[in-house]
């Protein structure tokens, strides 16, 4: 009897599961910008309650210039991404010039050897290319946020998050009785908010300094458009584990197709690889430390899963809710256990070996 209940309780467990993910699917559309607009609420709610105490501004007022501020910043990282990629698919052609200047000088040095490669590359063909993925190049672009209704959207969640925010938690207080109830929630509310507070203010300096160190390299080696492809790097930095590859990929395949020598892509992503290590072997941890409480394996997991789901906006926003979920279950003395799998493992404690008197 004990057996069928326990099977019965996985089973519930599973379909519920599957249910989440299943409405997590169908509302992308929905989810999403709420999403977003709940992390960047959870983090701005001690800056608001700041402003609010320090201004004589009306709290709707407040908000709405917060709010303003997001949108144009979002908009004009949009613009700038546009712009330069515009400039590079309008410099193509002297790039493609380049690489055929670079496969006739390998092709007579290979010719000798009996190996015979193409000498040159045909311009109709880099231009076909073009036109055909040149939609797919900006569509990728603009999957960084979400379509401009999303982006509105978020931003009216994000208005009524706010404002409306102090009704959450007033609800809670008077639906427990037990005061020490009352306490516990507190406290977790208190350390979900720190959570989410510390994660986005970290990889938001981490992306700067990271945009700015690849800047600095960029520009010392000479290499063409070396602010977009910082910006850029900085922005797939907020992906963790598959963000600085496929930056690193991008670089050192720009560097290569557009230098003469190997020299320049070489130590291009070499000192860009050797900075992202110190970034997260060292900035990382002074930043963000270990607020989130959840191991590698979690994270990347998160990654994946919400890039399978939601995309890159998944990427980004899985992260926090899997150390919000650690919290959730540490909540409940049912639940408890299982936050362990998703926590770091346990240091050991060094021990110390009594020393004997001589």
């Amino acid at each position: 009897m004990e057996t069928n209940d326990k099977v019965f309780r996985f089973t519930i467990r599973l379909v519920l599961a599957i249910l989440i993910v299943y409405i997590l699917i169908i509302g992308k559309s929905f989810l999403t910008p709420l999403a977003w607009a709940i992390v960047i609420g959870l983090a701005s709610i001690q800056f608001i309650e700041k402003i609010k105490q320090k201004s004589k501004m009306p709290v709707a007022l407040i908000i709405l210039s917060y709010l303003l501020l997001i949108v144009a910043v979002i908009f004009l990282t949009f613009y700038f991404f546009y712009v330069e990629l515009s400039h590079i698919i309008a410099d193509l052609p002297a790039i493609n010039d380049k690489i055929s200047a670079s496969l006739h000088s390998i092709s007579l040095s290979l010719k000798g050897s009996g190996i015979h490669v193409p000498d040159h590359i045909d311009k109709q063909v880099i231009n076909d290319l073009v036109d055909k993925n040149s939609g797919t190049i900006f569509g990728f672009v603009s999957s960084f946020g979400e379509s401009i209704e999303h982006l509105v959207l978020g931003a009216f969640y994000l208005f009524f998050i706010l404002f409306y925010g102090d009704l959450v938690p007033q609800f809670f207080e008077s639906k427990l009785k037990s005061e020490k109830k009352r306490e516990v929630l507190k406290e977790n509310t208190s350390k979900a908010i720190g959570i989410i507070k510390s994660y986005v203010i970290g990889l938001l300096i981490l992306a700067l300094i990271t945009a700015v160190f690849v800047f600095i390299i960029l520009l010392i080696l000479g290499v063409d458009y070396a602010l977009f492809f910082a910006v850029l790097l900085g922005v797939l930095s907020l992906i963790p584990f598959i963000g600085n590859p496929i930056g690193l990929i991008i670089i050192g395949l720009f560097t290569l197709l557009t230098k003469d020598s190997l020299v320049t892509p070489i130590l291009a992503v070499g000192l860009i690889w050797v900075t992202n290590v110190i970034h997260e072997n060292v900035i990382r941890p002074v930043l963000m430390g270990d607020r989130l409480q959840i191991n590698a394996f979690v994270v990347f997991m998160s990654v994946i899963v919400g890039g399978l789901i939601w995309g890159v906006s998944g990427m980004i926003l899985f992260i926090p809710l899997a150390g919000i979920i650690k919290v959730a279950l540490m909540y409940s003395e049912e639940t408890s256990h299982y936050a362990i799998l998703l926590g770091e493992k346990p240091k050991k404690e060094k021990r110390k070996r009594s020393k004997k008197g001589i």
